[in-house]
């Protein structure tokens, strides 16, 4: 008789994504860009630099978007890139964007937790006061899972990254050993970005399948109530405060749920958790990028000041941008009670 190989989980942590607005020199963004597979999109001043497939899929590697207002900037861009698609050839492009922006801050970071060998289609996250949106496909299979809404500080993200791929016939992505393979993107702005360590580990805690069947602690009525909160059915107002409390409570704590997915997946993130932040700092430094929560109030202060900053010559066609840059002047010699000679 022949006998069945085990199936072994796997897990996999990566920066998945990153988001930045600094201050773009005043150099044509032809000149920067004047290299390479870059599509403009001058409807919203974006340019795209794309890498091209045989089976004609267009993927998407750097996005560079002038912005109209920014407090702290005047010429104010935004780049986002992914660092694990980027090949030498592509870094080389990266790097004459960032050469030419300035001051750059961190806006939005992303992390994925790539999953293998075990189906994850009824996993969900015991998190509440949060927006929730399930993606299907025509034949009913569970396809993406959301949590948060797009804009907010915190956004997890749960799809099928083995369809995904066969969607887009890159079957040769996908490893042999591989009978499974599920994505966990976590995006995280704003004030979320600095703590993306201690969010992954508070929310991956939650992160259950419900396993109510040979719990005999619960009685019958709770575990009914747990189906049908765990199909996003069961309306908390029709219930009173108390008995609302005590559900919600079960679910944070996982009770009736098993959490063993989670619990291998925090300590793989362990494990890897000093090459991500490794990672992400060499990025940061590579670059000049500040974290979010520093705030540049004083910016046309401090670039006058500094010596290697912006280029500072004038478009005589940018009467805009001649008037700020005079207002800035007179204010800062008014601070250093200089002259005008001076």
């Amino acid at each position: 008789m022949k006998q069945e190989k085990t199936k072994t989980i796997r897990f996999r942590w990566s920066i998945d994504m990153i988001n930045e607005v600094g201050n773009l020199r005043r150099v044509p963004v032809a000149l920067i860009l004047q290299t390479g597979e870059w599509i403009c999109r001058r409807e919203n001043y974006m340019w795209q630099y794309v890498r091209r497939y045989e089976n004609g899929d267009i993927e998407t590697l750097i996005t560079v978007q002038r912005l109209k207002f920014h407090k702290h900037f005047d010429n104010p861009v935004w780049v986002q890139y992914n660092p694990n698609h980027l090949r030498k050839e592509d870094l080389e492009q990266l790097e004459r964007v960032m050469s030419s922006v300035d001051h750059a801050h961190l806006t939005r970071v992303d992390l994925a937790c790539d999953i293998y060998n075990i189906p994850l289609t009824k996993y969900d996250f015991g998190l509440f006061n949060l927006t929730r949106e399930i993606r299907r496909t025509k034949s009913g299979d569970l396809e993406t899972r959301y949590w948060g809404a797009g804009r907010s500080e915190r956004l997890i993200r749960l799809y099928d990254k083995k369809r995904e791929r066969t969607a887009h016939k890159k079957e040769d992505e996908i490893p042999e050993w591989a009978e499974d393979w599920w994505r966990l993107e976590f995006q995280f702005r704003q004030g979320k970005v600095e703590n993306w360590e201690e969010e992954i580990l508070d929310k991956m805690g939650s992160f259950q399948v419900l396993a109510l069947d040979d719990n005999d602690n619960i009685s019958e009525v709770d575990k009914a109530v747990l189906r049908s909160v765990n199909d996003d059915k069961f309306n908390f107002k029709n219930v009173g405060k108390a008995y609302a409390a005590k559900i919600r409570k079960m679910v944070r704590e996982n009770v009736g749920f098993d959490t063993t997915v989670a619990d291998m997946a925090i300590i793989a993130f362990k494990q890897q958790q000093s090459e991500l932040k490794v990672t992400l700092e060499d990025l940061m430094v590579k670059y000049n990028i500040r974290p979010e929560v520093e705030e540049l109030t004083k910016y046309f202060e401090l670039v006058i000041d500094e010596s290697m900053a912006i280029d500072y010559k004038l478009d005589e066609n940018d009467v805009a941008y001649r008037k700020a840059f005079r207002r800035a002047i007179k204010n800062w010699r008014d601070d250093k009670q200089l002259s005008p000679e001076q």
